[in-house]
């Protein structure tokens, strides 16, 4: 065999490679964007299952409003802030968080530094807000952005 026919079998072979790559690659995008329509995001949903026992609302009252958050992140804390301005006592406040002690507190709403509770509800991003319905089971969930609307979201559990 020639040298120019081993460099041409060669290169021959490196493109059959980088095809089966850009195949699979290919595919595992296509299925992660089948997955992303039914709201599959490699962690475990929370809307529709219990709440941890620490965050559900407490006797008499019809909701509860619980954020997922992290100390490090600008946002959090931002939401922290909205979420301790809501007024009404029918819905329990809470914060679950890495690190109380990085967060102001707040007359009204709960900071709960909770290991436990927080693993069980952190889906891969904070702030996450969850609503809670009397039975402590999770009803919404939002991801919360920079061009989240917070008045509007945490209207959910203000008196109309």
């Amino acid at each position: 065999m020639s040298a120019q026919m081993a460099v041409a079998l060669l290169a021959l072979l490196v493109a059959l490679f980088a095809l089966v790559a850009l195949l699979a690659v290919y595919a595992r995008v296509r299925a992660l964007e089948a997955g992303r329509e039914v709201g599959l995001s490699g962690y475990a949903a929370v809307v529709g299952r219990p709440a941890p026992l620490s965050i559900r609302p407490r006797p008499g009252q019809r909701a509860a409003i619980a954020a997922v958050l992290d100390a490090d992140c600008a946002l959090c804390h931002a939401v922290w802030d909205a979420l301790a301005a809501i007024r009404d006592v029918g819905v329990r406040l809470v914060a679950v968080v890495d690190r109380a002690d990085a967060f102001a507190p707040h007359p009204g709403a709960e900071l709960l530094g909770d290991p436990a509770a927080r693993a069980e509800l952190f889906e891969g991003y904070a702030p996450t807000v969850l609503q809670l319905d009397a039975a402590g089971t999770v009803v919404h969930r939002t991801f919360v952005d920079t061009d989240t609307d917070l008045r509007a979201l945490f209207r959910i559990g203000s008196p109309a």
